[in-house]
């Protein structure tokens, strides 16, 4: 991405599709600065399905921490399945409890 040099090519993170690939937190550190917006979402290696946030392999403090680190304060999206108000409430819950994290 550097190579560009452009101001305009920046990184839209998803934190649960580099769970295949690595950890989480180790990819938002090394992107930094460059990543301007998140999606939130976990995935379980066993059996290789997505999940609901805090149900799948993602070490969510240790996303956190990182997410300090880099000084991070932009937008996060959940990019989960949609359902009804039972469900929505039981989600905003989830991401309070990620973002309580440290």
């Amino acid at each position: 991405m550097d190579e560009f040099e452009s101001p305009w090519l920046k990184a839209y993170f998803d934190i649960g599709n580099v769970i295949i690939y690595g950890y989480a937190q180790d990819w938002i550190r090394t992107l930094g600065k460059r990543i301007v917006k998140i999606h939130l979402k976990d995935f379980k290696r066993k059996g290789y399905q997505w999940t609901n946030l805090l149900d799948g392999d993602v070490n969510w403090p240790q996303v956190r921490r990182a997410l300090d680190q880099i000084g991070y304060d932009g937008f996060l999206t959940p990019e989960l399945k949609g359902g009804d108000e039972a469900y929505l409430t039981d989600l905003a819950g989830r991401i309070d409890r990620i973002f309580a994290m440290k």
